[in-house]
């Protein structure tokens, strides 16, 4: 039933999308409706490229449904900017020529040059901010932030290093996580953690897995390596974003697990580990709230999770989305690090995640507890970022 409604959800989107983009369309290379065929053909290719993430949602996994998703998830950056541009601009169009009429009581065509000038702008701006974008997301930074050691108990100082949202799948080219791994050395951390979202619902669609084993060996840090798994971190079929299927259906890909251990990580699924070479920090590793995966329909609670860990202690939070901030204090929780936002990752999503909240980005305090939200590595959906970084952060506690 939710298939279906995602469906017809998806098909309307792309009929309101087609019927903008035809009008201007015919005018523009049919001025005199002699030639129909010249605006039919490219709004059915146009069409056609539009249903590329639906077929990828529906075939099942191998090659041909990797490839629709693919080119599917390219193909949603630049619908996105182009149909968004331009239901903007038919929107102003339509009240202009309303307002037209009204003086003039005559309606008025839209002009040739208008239309085809019109159509030449919005894709040339779809394809700036789609090859922009691109460049961006593949351009690691380097984000700091500085606590006073006291917050995680320490008398010397310590660095750790924080990244989430990998999201190693159809899209993914190696030399960007090659380049996240050159980051991370580059700052010497004494601790890395990965805040969940290592591949976009597909084990399967990751190619040269050996590859990216090599990559994250690779990265070192003497007071241990963490990572805990995201809500994409489960087999999942995804239609425009969305899944159709309910947590209690999905799973996690049997070699997923012996994949991480390869690395030489320790993984975490509603765990703690102290860590006496550090004063006794508590790291806590939490499941997804949304997918815990495993078969397990609901994840620990803050309270659940820390049974045993005395609230002095210095305790610092991994936990994939930024939940129960307003619990942590309450629970002892000093640091509490994730990602999952992406921070929009695609303008304008930037802004309405800021909006939304509660806290999509960067460092903020809840009370005593520290929380630092991470914008990721990867992408989800088209490899692009407009108005967010790719990054790795350093937390330096002085």
């Amino acid at each position: 039933m939710k298939l279906a409604i995602l469906i017809l959800i998806y098909s309307a989107i792309e009929a309101l999308g087609l019927w903008l983009l035809y009008g201007p369309l015919r005018r523009a290379v049919d001025p005199v409706k002699k030639h129909a065929a010249r605006a039919v053909i490219p709004t059915v290719l146009v069409g056609i490229l539009y249903a590329f993430p639906m077929i990828g949602a529906l075939v099942p996994d191998g090659p041909v449904c990797w490839f629709f998703q693919k080119y599917g998830n390219i193909q949603v950056g630049y619908i996105l900017y182009f149909f968004g541009m331009l239901l903007l601009v038919r929107i102003v169009e339509g009240i202009a020529r309303t307002r037209r009429k009204r003086k003039t009581g005559e309606k008025q065509p839209l002009s040739v040059f208008y239309c085809r000038s019109m159509l030449a702008v919005l894709a040339a701006g779809a394809i700036a901010l789609n090859v922009g974008g691109f460049r961006v997301s593949h351009d690691v930074k380097t984000t700091f932030y500085e606590l006073p050691k006291e917050t995680l108990g320490q008398t010397e100082p310590l660095r750790i290093v924080l990244i989430g949202d990998t999201h190693i799948g159809v899209n993914s080219t190696p030399k960007l996580y090659e380049d996240m791994a050159a980051r991370i050395n580059e700052q010497h951390p004494d601790l890395v953690l990965l805040a969940g979202d290592i591949v976009t619902s597909s084990y399967g669609a990751m190619r040269t897995p050996d590859l990216y084993v090599e990559i994250f060996r690779s990265i070192e840090a003497p007071k241990g390596r963490y990572v805990i798994y995201g809500n994409h971190d489960v087999e999942e079929p995804l239609l425009g974003g969305f899944t159709y299927v309910g947590a209690e259906n999905t799973y996690r890909h049997p070699e997923m697990e012996g994949f991480i251990e390869s690395w030489g990580w320790t993984l975490l699924k509603d765990e703690v580990v102290r860590l006496p070479g550090l004063n006794g920090l508590v790291i806590a590793g939490r499941r997804d709230e949304s997918r815990p995966g495993d078969g397990v329909l609901e994840r620990a609670s803050l309270a659940g999770l820390l049974q045993g860990v005395d609230p002095a202690e210095p305790i610092l939070l991994l936990q994939h989305e930024p939940s129960d901030l307003k619990a942590l204090s309450s629970h002892g929780i000093d640091l509490a690090v994730s990602g999952h936002t992406h921070d929009g990752q695609i303008f304008p999503g930037n802004v309405f995640c800021r909006i939304k909240g509660p806290q999509s980005y960067g460092l903020k305090y809840w009370k005593d507890a520290a929380v630092v939200v991470t914008s990721g590595v990867g992408t989800y959906g088209p490899p692009i970022r407009v108005g967010t970084i790719s990054e790795i952060v350093v937390i330096d506690l002085k």
